[in-house]
């Protein structure tokens, strides 16, 4: 699969860059969970589903990221097979706001670029060692996480639990069972299999994949790796 080149969008008259304003005034860990949504991003392209992403309508996406009950979106759009831009984010309680979806539709015929991680204004800051799926989210990377060992810990949490809830999700789904037939072979609710294919669920257990592993005919393998801490130059 080609890597897809993440831009952010810049408004024309004044340069700034809204996704870059918006990020910088989230909560830390909220902070990590865009990032790494937007790696994803970075990775997957057009192939990011739920539970981190999903469409809109008339060309617009979101990333989906939440925490302590509030939800947070960052709007996108695709200009061409292998580029997304970065239209703005957004704190919401349930749907976006039509007039959001709209103010990202104004975005796609105008300029966009992007900011990678040697972008001049910040190379004073902890650059990590740390391979990344486009610029855009090595920036952000060295911008608001590395240098700070308990804020690369907390990201590499945050990246586990996405994907923990991501193939939990994408097994059901090709299984071709609801949450509820699911949860009835697990001997759950569909409320549990619910949190537990949302990316930003923290309780996982290994008792808990195990049944969901058997239910599916699969089995967890754990697998004990050479530690890596990030580093920083």
């Amino acid at each position: 699969m080609p890597q897809t080149e993440v831009f952010f969008f810049r408004e024309p008259k004044d340069d700034s860059v809204p996704l870059l304003q918006w990020l910088g005034n989230l909560p830390l860990k909220v902070q990590a969970k865009c990032i790494g949504r937007i790696d994803r991003l970075g990775e997957l392209g057009h192939e990011l589903r739920r539970p981190e992403a999903d469409f809109l309508r008339d060309g617009i996406y979101e990333v989906r990221a939440s925490y302590q009950g509030v939800h947070y979106r960052i709007l996108y759009f695709f200009a061409g097979r292998a580029v997304v831009v970065l239209s703005h984010g957004l704190t919401k309680e349930r749907e976006v706001p039509p007039r959001e979806i709209d103010l990202a539709l104004e975005s796609v015929n105008r300029r966009w670029r992007l900011i990678s991680n040697g972008s001049r204004s910040d190379r004073s800051r902890p650059m990590a060692r740390k391979r990344f799926h486009s610029g855009a989210s090595q920036f952000l990377y060295n911008r608001h996480i590395a240098g700070d060992p308990r804020r690369e810990e907390e990201y590499e949490e945050e990246v586990i639990n996405a994907e923990i809830a991501r193939k939990i999700y994408q097994l059901r789904t090709k299984a071709g069972l609801t949450q509820q037939e699911l949860a009835e072979r697990v001997g759950t609710s569909k409320s549990a299999i619910c949190r537990l294919e949302d990316a930003d669920y923290e309780g996982h257990s290994l008792s808990m994949l195990k049944r969901i592993a058997e239910a599916l005919d699969k089995r967890v393998e754990i697998r004990f790796l050479p530690a890596k801490r990030l580093r920083t130059a």
